[in-house]
């Protein structure tokens, strides 16, 4: 007997369906709403840390043309001073870094050859002149011949140049300052044996001292001779006056720029010849530019330098941020920086709480404008 088993299927019922897919468009709702929440609490946040700052709004600024250059400070005068006689020194007067006079003896050699010298030089003119003296009445009567009268008369001459010559000398034993200033140099000492001609002493004058800097090609026809300039010693960190005294009219060859000399009055004698100088020389020629404070231009700190200055986005329909860009600067003037390039009029620029900023931070606009509005 062969047994049947059927199969017989139960009935399903639709709400036991239904309920996985309720659950989970419960949980999609759940993450849906836990997204819009997140969002917003990342927005709230991002306004909460908005960096206030300040901004101005870029304009053009009139000035007094200038240019800056740098270069050396020289000495007005530099005299190498040396004796005129050969001799062993036997006294020496300054030393180096002392002030000296003009004719103030500095140095004196041995005189005793000279002394001798001058003695017998002496003697033997006047012995050439008292011949002369003794047959000029002879000359009248016919007892000289005239040839033998000139020849006298030439002798005695001779021997008053020589007598003349070797006084000279003597005096020559004395060294004296030609020019005031300060001993820069002393190559002698007492017991040295000098000979003519052999620097001893370098004079320099510095009071004023002439800087040389060097004026590019595109600027030095805007230099004129009697304008002013300022003069900073990084080495005294300190500014100093001058006028140009001199412009070249001949350019370096290998750099393109012409020698411009500005005057310094030096009577403290702070300005030492060597001193690495920074010059501006301004005219009375007007130029534009743009100009902005200088704390508000940063070094990013990279290897090349790269300056930059943070600018507000003119989208005025969502939040104001701050962007890093780059710009080059030109000359400065007091707190106020020129900038060539990278900037437009009317820009909006950060110009305090920049060093907060980070590129396409939010920020907190006040502004700075002499006649504009706080919005961006």
């Amino acid at each position: 007997m062969q047994s049947r088993i059927t199969a017989v299927a139960a009935p399903i019922n639709p709400n036991t369906l239904a309920r996985p897919a309720r659950v989970l468009f419960a949980l999609a709702a759940l993450g849906a709403s836990a997204c819009v929440r997140t969002a917003a609490s990342a927005t709230n946040n991002g306004d909460s840390t908005a960096v206030p700052v300040v901004a101005q709004s870029v304009a053009i600024s009139t000035r007094a043309w200038s240019t800056t250059a740098s270069g050396i400070v020289h000495a007005n005068t530099t005299v190498d001073v040396a004796f005129l006689v050969a001799g062993k020194v036997t006294a020496v007067g300054p030393d180096e870094g002392q002030a000296v006079r003009a004719g103030q003896e500095i140095a004196a050699v041995d005189p005793t050859d000279y002394r001798l010298t001058l003695e017998q030089a002496s003697a033997q003119a006047e012995r050439a002149a008292r011949d002369r003296d003794r047959h000029q009445a002879l000359l009248a009567t016919g007892g000289i011949a005239p040839a033998d009268m000139d020849h006298l008369e030439t002798g005695a001459r001779q021997s008053a140049a020589a007598a003349a010559l070797a006084k000279k000398r003597l005096t020559d034993t004395h060294l004296a300052a030609p020019i005031s200033g300060i001993i820069a140099r002393r190559a002698i000492e007492v017991g040295t044996t000098v000979a003519p001609g052999q620097a001893a002493f370098t004079i320099v004058d510095l009071d004023p001292v002439r800087v040389r800097v060097g004026v590019p090609e595109s600027d030095i026809g805007h230099v004129t001779e009697g304008a002013t300039a300022t003069v900073r010693i990084p080495a005294l960190d300190t500014s100093f006056a001058g006028r140009v005294s001199l412009i070249g009219v001949a350019a370096d060859p290998a750099t393109r720029s012409y020698t411009v000399e500005i005057s310094v009055p030096n009577p403290t004698r702070r300005l030492r010849a060597g001193m690495v100088a920074e010059a501006t020389i301004t005219t009375k020629a007007t130029t534009s530019a743009l100009m902005v404070p200088a704390a508000a231009v940063l070094h990013d700190g990279g290897v090349n330098g790269t300056t930059i200055v943070y600018v507000l986005d003119r989208d005025s329909s969502a939040a104001t941020r701050a962007h890093a860009r780059r710009v080059t600067t030109g000359v400065a003037r007091g707190d106020s920086l020129e900038i060539t390039s990278g900037l437009a009029v009317n820009d909006r620029i950060v110009v305090a709480g920049q060093q907060r900023l980070r590129e396409g931070a939010a920020v907190t606009p006040q502004s700075n404008d002499m006649t504009g509005s706080a919005k961006p």
